[in-house]
Parts: C-alpha cells; structure tokens; sequence
C-alpha cells in the first residue's frame, strides 16, 4: 500500500497512455478501417483536407499529421497507423496539460480512468468526439482548480474548443459550473459562466443542431416515461455488475460516506438528483435500443457523473480511503485494458471474414454490390461504410482495389438503376467512380458493377 499514491499514479499513468498507442499502432487496421473512421479517412484522402461533421471542429486536432502524410503521398497503411495513433496521442498530450501546465496530477489520472473505463468497445471508434468532449471538460476543470483560473483568456479558449467539440459538451460544462458552486464556491464562475452561454449559443445559431439530434428530441420526448420505462439501457446496464463499472459503484459509495459523515446532505441529493437525472436523459437517446459501443461512448459522460465529485474531496479523505481509492483505479484500469482484448478478436475477425471474401470474388470488375440479407452482422458489425472500407483493405491486404457496397434501402435500388456506376453514400450526394479516382482510390470507369448473387455469402449460410 505504500506504493499507493498520487505521484505513483500519476507516473504510472504515462507508461498506460503509451500502452494504448502500442496498441492503436497495433490495431490501426481493425481501428480504422470501420464505420465512422473509415468514412472520415477516405474523405481526408480523397480531398486532401480535414473533415469536421456537425461544428465538431475540434475533430480536426488529430487530423494535422495523417494529412501531412497524405499530401506528402505516403503509403496508405502508414497514414492509417499515423491516424489511429494521433487520436490518442492527442488525448495524451490533453492529460499532459491538465498534469503539467495546471499542476492537476489527480484530475490527470482521473480523466484517464474515465477514459479507458469504458474502452473495450470505444477503443475501436477512432473519431467519436465524445472522448474529446471529457478532455475538454477535464481541462476547463483543471484551469478551474489552478491559480492560472484568473488568465480568462485561457479559460475561453478551452470553453471554444469544448463547445466545438461534441454538443454533450453542455452537460459537462453545466455540471462542473454546478459542482464549484457547492465544493468551491471561492471559484470565480460568473464571467465564464457567461463566456460559456455566449459560446453555446454562437454555435448553435452558425452551426445548429443535426438531423439526428433533431429528430432524437422529437420522437424520445413525445412520451418521456413510457419511453424512459421501455429504454433498453435498462437491459444494457443489467450486465455492467461484470465489468469494471463496479469499481465505479464503490467510488460512488466512498463519495456518500465522505459527503454523508461531514453532514454535507444538501450535497448529497444534489449528487443523487444529477446521476438520475443523467440516467434518465441516457435511457430516452437509447429508448430504441443500439450497439453497445454507441452506449458506451455516452457512458463515458454517466462516469464523469458517477465520480467527478472525488476531484474536489480527494484531499479531505482519510489516508486509508485515499489510497482505496487509488488502488481501486488500478484495478479498474487493469479490468478496462484487458477488456480491450476480450473485444479485439471480433474487430480482427471481421477484416479477416472481408478479406477473404474479396480473395474469392472473381477479377471481372474491380466494385461489388451485395444484398443486406446476404450480411452476417453478427459477424460484421456495422456495415454501412463497408465500400469505404474494403477498398482500404484490398489495396493494403490484397494489393488491388475492391470495394464492397452493400444495398440496404429501395432508394439504393432506385439509385443504381439511374447511376450504375455510383455508390451511394451515407450522407449528401451520389458518390460517382470519377470522384473516387483521387489518391489511392483508383476505380476503372470502363468496367462494370457486378451484382452478386446468393452464391456469395458474405458471413453464415
């Protein structure tokens, strides 16, 4: 238990951060050439710029290098590596800052424990913002606890980059605003309280809300009980009593005995009032149900929720609470690396099930078409980037340059029909052969699409 303290931690804690870019380096392939990052890489690559979708500019952060590489025309598994590492190495830097610049080591350790407690999915979604969204929380909290907090410049800038980052960066603001109030209330809040405000509704009004979080709050709120009882959250977190959230629940308890002993129970309600109130905005965005790796990626804001308060009573535990405490983010640490592995083998899978089907896909045409009932996604995952994807793929595995479009919509039907030699992406336009001939995606415009047919089963017969 000597061992046990902030400083060892916090040493500690690098040797994990660069724990987790070996092993982005290792599963740059699994982790990038899925879903989201694969959509946003083949645009890097095929404009040669940085993508940000929906005002989330702060995406761009880790963009700078792997850009470079593409104008710099490297080879592509070079740039995927560049890419899946930076959007840690980004992440580490942050910890850096809030330990170094604002002399916050237990806040640092703190912002690495929520973010890898929860990684075993999340670990193979490069580009989801809500991981920078924490970052930026935990920043304006450290700029908060730090002599520095009379620089309102820098203060602004980290409000800029947090509401610029992910629109749940609201929720974190407004709960470390709330949370100074009652733990710190010496805290000068009111200028950034009204710097924050100034900055939200400038970006709402430039950028807006998205589609999805559009029609999120329409449908969810027509009914909010009947939908907050038929959530399927309720059945996900069924399950979390396995995982290392348990760990979480024990630092929630140590918090309402720490609270509860000093008598602080105006705190304590506030406390329980903001993890329901939390948990119930949760259980109406999943009322319909998603993957576990969407859930995870707001849970990371439930964890900030369930422990932020230890930040402001660390200092105040006893010896043998602080170091319970710490042993207890060790062994969660431990739990959520490890589970990072449990989850790998189906993300390695999956390449391997594309690449051998590209392998066995006859050499008449160079992009494919696929039926949706002909997918195993159980096996597969998610499937809507897959043209994106497999076309990385073959180029780095199989040194050609496939691609696999699965139909999923009878407007795809519509859409082939009308341009045969067209991909129909997720979002805007038709994605024509002649707008993929940039980089390395070189499509021949003079061979045809090859519809397959059922003798080509892209997972389980």
């Amino acid at each position: 238990m000597k061992y046990l303290s902030i400083e060892n931690f916090w040493k500690l804690s690098h040797l994990i951060f660069l724990f987790l870019i070996g092993l982005s380096i290792y599963y740059a392939i699994e982790r990038v050439c899925y879903v989201d990052s694969a959509f946003m890489l083949f645009r890097m690559i095929n404009q040669e710029s940085f993508i940000a979708e929906g005002g989330r500019y702060m995406n761009v952060l880790p963009q700078f290098i792997p850009w470079i590489f593409i104008k710099l025309g490297l080879p592509l598994k070079m740039i995927i590596i560049c890419f899946s590492c930076m959007h840690i190495v980004v992440l580490y830097l942050i910890f850096q800052i809030t330990g170094n610049f604002f002399k916050q080591k237990f806040l640092a350790v703190l912002f690495l424990l929520l973010l890898i407690v929860s990684v075993n999915e999340t670990f193979f979604d490069v580009v989801t913002e809500t991981k920078f969204s924490l970052a930026f929380g935990i920043l304006f909290s450290a700029f908060l606890f730090s002599p520095k907090n009379n620089l309102i410049f820098v203060g602004i800038v980290i409000l800029i980059c947090g509401f610029f980052s992910h629109p749940v960066f609201i929720i974190y603001f407004g709960v470390i605003i709330l949370s100074f109030r009652i733990f710190k209330p010496q805290t000068p809040l009111l200028k950034f309280l009204i710097s924050g405000v100034a900055i939200f509704m400038l970006k709402y009004l430039t950028v807006g809300a998205t589609t999805y979080e559009n029609n999120l709050i329409t449908s969810a709120f027509s009914d909010l009980f009947l939908t907050f009882k038929n959530s399927f959250i309720h059945h996900y977190f069924s399950g979390l009593f396995t995982t290392p959230f348990i760990f979480l629940i024990i630092l929630l308890l140590i918090i309402i005995y720490h609270l509860t002993a000093s008598r602080k129970y105006f705190e304590v309600m506030i406390y329980l009032a903001g993890i329901f109130i939390t948990y119930f905005l949760l259980s109406i965005v999943y009322s319909k149900g998603d993957s576990h790796m969407m859930i995870q990626k707001t849970l990371i804001l439930f964890h900030f929720i369930l422990i932020y308060p230890i930040a402001f009573l660390w200092q105040q535990l006893s010896p043998i609470l602080l170091k319970s405490v710490l042993l207890i983010f060790l062994i969660s640490t431990i739990f959520a690396l490890a589970g990072i592995h449990g989850s790998a083998a189906k993300y390695v899978d999956r390449v391997s099930i594309l690449n051998d089907f590209m392998q066995k896909i006859p050499a008449t045409s160079d992009k494919f078409l696929i039926r949706e009932e002909q997918i195993n996604h159980d096996k597969l995952l998610a499937t809507w980037a897959l043209s994106h994807e497999t076309i990385m793929l073959s180029q780095i595995y199989l040194k050609k340059n496939l691609s696999i479009k699965n139909f999923r919509e009878r407007n795809d039907t519509l859409l082939f029909s009308k341009f045969p030699n067209a991909f129909r992406p997720t979002f805007g336009y038709p994605m024509l052969n002649k707008d993929l001939n940039q980089g390395y995606f070189k499509i021949d415009e003079s061979k045809p699409n090859l519809w397959l047919d059922s003798s080509f089963i892209l997972g389980e017969r």
